[in-house]
Order: structure tokens, then C-alpha cells, then sequence
């Protein structure tokens, strides 16, 4: 990205808009070259809106090889992390100029005047170009294309520099793209902390992969529920080796582990569930001096406290073998346990606990594991830093007693979040089903997008201040008309809660009933997503019991019901059909009709000739012969009401038959017989 710090007289104070008005649904995949200045860069870009990520694949070493997701509707960037499996929310898109190029050019045009240029062709693809003057300027500083079937910029170029800088996309590919690159991967952690920005109701509006959230359609009712209890899991691991008695400010730091140690569990609330291992603290030289001294279950402060106090260091650091103790004693658990490691120094006993904390995880035991390192080397840092990073929590340094009691209160802090948590499960025609999750913050008003349900399991938990929240989530698969959507309103989250939602799409069913006369007959019936010019669908009634059964897709329709043995025929509109997720929507539509014979001789003999009949309006409603169902005659079904009938001799036609009004009464009949050749 060098040529971009070479453009600082293109960049003035007016504001901008960073983030692209996408007119359509785009989705599709390509690499982004920047050339010009240097070394060519390379980025991967996938578009899925309202999301897209893009990646480094070769470039200035300055930026990052890391992922980002970028939210089109919000303008907010996650970045993640994969070597630490953390996540960094970042409000502000202008931060992210020198990791995103798509953000970092569109920088550099920040103050110059847009002007539409002609549509130009780029890669197959037919572009909108707009041409960008600086201020006091004629001469072109800058080019953009826009494909208009991509809905993105495909080029831009800067004039007037050295090699002229060139941004492009190349290797386009059209089609669906993997939902999951727009979520975030399970296990992620904020890297702020659950108290920072990217926490609670900022928490990152890309995906979480291994979670899921439920909502019910407003139509059908909501179904929620709440789980009271949520707390977490919390196992102390403390090192109780024969370093813990060395000194620090004059103290044993055995002794301050245990009075900060001690007043953090009589801080605990009441409800937490607790566990305590310890090491090093009854035998010297035994690798296997590893004990659980308290087993994870509600929290008995004073035994919690007794056991502390009771430590008295002597033997080795056996980290590895404490940790597989603990691991043992939770993997059965379904909720995640944060386990808190502390230790003044590294392993004495196994070779490697960075990865046996890695395969652990690996393994799919649900646990974030912290670590505090208390007065060690540099050596015994990276160790300990090492395990926590593998073991998805944050590893904090302490010197002395003020240090280790800031260290551990916010480690505890991170373990007891201050949130709740929306559970939503998105399922259609019983699957799970992948999709985007927006919420609002009914107090503030503040509208974003944090998540979306996993494709494997349709689930996604979303960590929450407390407050009133409203949802929506869409089947953004449906092309036209109504997006099928579904509602959640008054969700009211509460620390330490889990509510629970469901949004349903699965197919409904539309059942269309015609009657003639009371009685069925067999109907025409057009399918329209509502919004739609042309029908997607049509067929006909059963003439047995004058219905049609149609599985169709959560949304709004229209429908056309034509009565084709009606002479017109008339046609009923019903509008604004909503169809809610499994429900079954039924309307009747009756016509009403008499039946018309028309007898028509010619000297006596049955006569084929032209029949004419309109309405009272004067709109014509039939034209044919008088040859069904058989020859001289003609039966039909007219709508209730007045008409003329005009009969004209196709042997003689200055002689016609006229007939007004005759008048049709439901389910009667009339008869009109005509004689030519007529007479005065």
C-alpha cells in the first residue's frame, strides 16, 4: 500500500462515504491486484451482502496476512486472528485503510468531485465510470468502473502519480459463496474482552459458526423460553511448587496468591460454580503431586477458602498434568468452563503444555483457559503466554501484589460476564438453515447485524448487554418479490439469562377453494410473489372438491383465480397472501353463473353461425358459433347480470338477431331460439 501514503494532496477534511449502496444482492468471489508503486499486492475478496471479506495473499509486509469481514450495511470491520483465535471489532472504516485496499483508495478520493463518464466494457463485464476531479483541478486525478451486474467497482485508477496506481479485480466467479467465510469461527474470543469494544451488544456482526439463534414469525407466535443460570464454570489451577515461597516486596508471593486469592471467591457470586486444583503442595520431586481440592460444583466459599489457606508449597510445576486433571473432570460438560491458571513459573515436568492445551481444544472439550504469570522470567512468559493463547483466553503479567490482584480480579471479571445471551435456532423444512441475524436495541434505537446461524446446527448465542431487543432474520435465498422474514419483538435479555428463539421457514401451504353455485368446479389458479408482473405458477382446481394445495415458501403472494368455464371469464385477485413459516393459509373464492342456450335454424335446418354477447358495460365477453355441442346450438355459462346477444346470419349478414337485455340469474336457465332467415 505505499503508493497510498504517496497521495497525501488527494486527501482533504470532507466527508465521504466509505461504505458502497448496493442496489442488489451480489455474491460472487475474486482476487484484487494493486499495481503501480512497488511490488504487486494481491487479495482474495468474497462478496455476500450485505458482507464481504478480503484477505492479503501477497503484499507489503506492513499489512497483515490476517482475514477481515466487513459489514456493508454498518461499516464495521472484524478482524481475526486465527494464530490466537481472537477477533477485534473496529467501529471506525477508516482505521482499516491500510489492511483493506477497497476502503484505503476510496480514501484517497475523499474531497474530489465525481462526475458519470461513459459506460465502458472491463472483463465481459458493462461498467458505470465515474470520473473524480480535485478541487481548483480540470485534468482527471482519478477513474472508477463499476460492473453494474457485480454492483462493485471492477477498476480504479490514479492519474498524475508516478506508474499511475491500478486497483482491479480479476478471476471474477459468480454463484453462491460459502456462508461460513462471513461468520466467525467457534471459539473466537474478543480480543478487548467481554468488557471492551467488541463485547456484549457490539460483539461482531460477521458470524458465529458454532452458535445459533432462534426466532418465531410474529405471525405464527413467538416461542421463547429462559434458562436461568447461565454463569460460568470456573476451575482455579494454583501452583503450590516450592518457588511460590520466594519473595516479592518482602512477601512470600504464596502469601499473596492466597489473601488475593481468597478474597476473589468471597467476591464470587453466590450462584457461581467453582473448582480448585492445586499443585507441588504436598510432595517434593513428584511430577504426580497434583490434587483437586475442591470438584467443580456451587460454590462453597468457605471450603473454596479453606483449601487455599491450607496450601503449603514444596515440590515441582507439573502444569501439564493439572491441566489434563482438569480437562478430564469437564469434558463431559455441554456449557464452557474458564479455567485460570496461576504459576511463578514454567513446566518442570512434561516437555510441552503450550500443546497439550491445543489438543485439548482440539479434542472439542469446551474451555477457555487464562493464565497468570506471577514475577517470572522471560522464559517461563512465553510458556505461559503460549497456553493461554492455545487455550483461547488472555495471559496477564504480574510483578508484585498490586499487579496479581488487578490480573486476577479482571480474569474473574472475564469468567462471570456481565451479559445474557440470545440463543436463536434457524431451521427450514426441518434443517438447520444459515442466516443473518439483525438486531435492534429497542431503547437506543441502534441497529446492527452481530451474527448468523450456523448452516451445521442453525444455532447462533449472541452475548448481550441487558435490555429490550427485536430481531430479524431473512431467507435472502428468494430472488424477487417479498423477502420471506421473520420478526422477533420484546426480547428482553438479562445478566446471567439465555433466551431462546426460533425462526421457522419452512414451507407453507396455500389452499385455494372455487365454487360455482355453491358447489366445486374446476378453477384456474396463477401464483404471484407479490410485487411480481409475471405468475411463477398455475394450475387447476380439483373439479371433485374444487381445491388446489400449493407448498410455497414463507413470503407474500398474490393470487389470480380465473373461472374458465365462465364465459369472460371473470377473474378474482386476492392480494397480500402472507405465508408464515409451516402455516397453511385457505381461501374460497365462489363465482356465480346461469346457464345461455342459444338454438339457431336456418329453413328449419340447425345452422352454424357467429354469436356475439357483452355485457352491460359494453365490454364483449363471448364470440363463437352456434356449433356446441352440437351444430345450430350453443350452451354456455354467463355471469349473473344483463347482456345483449347478437345472433347475425352468416349466409345474409344485414340480418341479425338482436337480443336485449337478456338477463342471467345464478344457477338458471335461458333459451334463445333464432330462425333465419327473418322476417318482418
Amino acid at each position: 500500500m505505499k503508493a497510498l501514503r504517496r497521495m497525501p494532496a488527494l486527501i482533504t477534511i470532507m466527508a465521504l462515504v466509505l461504505i458502497p449502496c448496493w442496489a442488489a444482492a451480489a455474491e460472487f468471489s475474486a482476487e484484487i491486484a494493486v499495481t503501480g508503486q512497488g511490488a504487486e499486492a494481491i487479495y482474495q475478496l468474497h462478496v455476500k451482502t450485505p458482507f464481504y471479506r478480503i484477505q492479503k495473499i501477497t503484499g507489503p509486509i506492513t499489512v497483515p496476512s490476517f482475514p477481515s469481514i466487513v459489514n456493508q450495511e454498518t461499516g464495521i470491520t472484524w478482524g481475526l486472528n486465527p494464530q490466537q483465535k481472537q477477533y477485534v471489532e473496529i467501529a471506525d472504516i477508516e482505521k482499516t485503510a491500510m489492511m483493506n485496499p477497497i476502503v484505503g483508495w476510496t480514501l484517497t478520493r475523499k474531497g474530489m468531485t465525481g462526475t458519470p463518464g461513459p459506460t465502458e466494457t472491463i472483463n465481459g463485464y458493462a461498467c458505470e465510470t465515474t470520473l473524480y476531479t480535485t478541487t481548483g483541478q480540470s485534468t482527471t486525478a482519478a477513474k472508477v468502473w463499476t460492473a453494474k451486474a457485480l454492483d462493485h467497482i471492477v477498476r480504479e485508477e490514479r492519474f498524475g502519480l508516478n506508474a499511475n496506481p491500478v486497483l482491479k479485480l480479476r478471476n471474477i466467479q459468480e454463484g453462491p459463496v460459502d456462508p461460513t467465510l462471513f461468520q466467525l469461527p467457534e471459539g473466537y474470543q474478543p480480543a478487548s474482552g467481554p468488557n471492551g469494544s467488541t463485547a456484549a451488544a457490539d460483539k461482531p456482526a460477521a458470524v458465529t459458526a458454532g452458535g445459533a439463534t432462534q426466532a418465531t414469525p410474529q405471525t405464527a407466535g413467538a416461542d421463547d423460553s429462559t434458562n436461568v443460570g447461565a454463569t460460568q464454570n470456573i476451575v482455579f489451577i494454583l501452583d503450590a511448587s516450592g518457588s511460590m515461597w520466594g519473595q516479592v516486596e518482602g512477601q512470600a508471593k504464596i502469601t499473596i496468591a492466597k489473601e488475593v486469592l481468597t478474597n476473589l471467591v468471597r467476591e464470587l457470586p453466590d450462584d457461581a460454580v467453582v473448582g480448585l486444583v492445586a499443585y507441588g503442595h504436598r510432595r517434593k520431586g513428584d511430577c504426580d503431586d497434583v490434587e483437586e481440592l475442591v470438584s467443580l460444583g456451587p460454590l462453597d466459599k468457605e471450603k473454596v477458602v479453606g483449601q487455599i489457606q491450607a496450601l503449603s508449597p514444596r515440590g515441582k510445576t507439573p502444569i501439564s498434568r493439572s491441566v489434563r486433571l482438569t480437562a478430564e473432570r469437564i469434558k463431559h460438560l455441554e456449557d464452557e468452563t474458564t479455567i485460570i491458571l496461576v504459576s511463578d513459573g514454567k513446566e518442570t515436568c512434561d516437555p510441552d503444555p503450550c500443546g497439550l492445551v491445543k489438543d485439548l481444544k482440539a479434542s472439542g472439550i469446551k474451555f477457555v483457559m487464562h493464565v497468570i504469570g506471577f514475577d517470572v522470567t522471560e522464559a517461563e512468559r512465553q510458556e505461559l503466554e503460549c497456553i493461554a493463547r492455545e487455550g483461547g483466553g488472555q495471559y496477564y503479567t504480574a510483578s508484585n501484589a498490586g499487579e496479581f490482584l488487578a490480573a486476577a480480579q479482571e480474569v474473574v471479571q472475564k469468567s462471570t460476564p456481565p451479559y445474557g445471551i440470545l440463543k436463536v435456532t434457524a431451521t427450514k423444512n426441518g434443517k438447520p438453515f444459515p442466516t443473518f441475524v439483525t438486531l435492534t436495541h429497542q431503547e437506543s434505537g441502534k441497529h446492527w447485524t452481530p451474527a448468523s446461524t450456523s448452516g451445521e446446527t442453525g444455532t447462533v448465542e449472541i452475548h448481550l448487554d441487558p435490555g429490550t431487543y427485536q430481531a430479524e432474520l431473512k431467507d435472502s435465498g428468494i430472488t424477487g418479490g417479498q423477502t420471506p422474514t421473520v420478526h422477533l419483538k420484546d426480547i428482553v435479555i438479562a445478566i446471567g439469562e439465555t433466551v431462546e428463539r426460533t425462526a421457522d421457514f419452512s414451507d407453507g401451504t396455500m389452499v385455494i377453494t372455487t365454487l360455482l353455485n355453491g358447489q366445486p368446479f374446476r378453477g384456474n389458479v396463477f401464483f404471484y410473489r407479490q410485487g411480481e408482473e409475471n405468475h411463477f405458477h398455475n394450475e387447476m382446481t380439483s373439479p371433485s372438491a374444487g381445491q388446489s394445495k400449493k407448498q410455497l415458501m414463507p413470503g407474500r403472494y398474490r393470487v389470480d383465480v380465473w373461472a374458465s368455464e365462465i364465459a369472460g371469464p371473470p377473474v378474482v385477485t386476492l392480494e397480500d397472501l402472507v405465508i408464515p413459516p409451516g402455516g397453511t393459509v385457505a381461501k374460497t373464492v365462489e363465482f356465480f353463473a346461469g346457464e345461455l342456450t342459444i338454438t339457431v335454424t336456418h329453413e328449419g335446418e340447425p345452422f352454424a353461425t357467429p354469436i356475439e354477447i357483452k355485457n352491460a358495460a359494453g365490454k364483449q365477453v363471448f364470440k363463437n358459433w352456434s356449433n356446441w355441442p352440437k351444430n345450430g346450438t350453443r350452451v354456455l355459462n354467463l355471469p349473473e347480470g344483463d347482456f345483449t346477444v347478437r345472433i347475425t346470419n352468416i349466409g345474409d349478414q344485414k340480418q341479425v338477431a338482436t337480443f336485449d337485455p337478456v338477463h342471467i340469474t345464478a344457477g338458471a336457465s335461458e333459451t334463445i331460439t333464432v330462425a333465419f332467415p327473418l322476417t318482418e
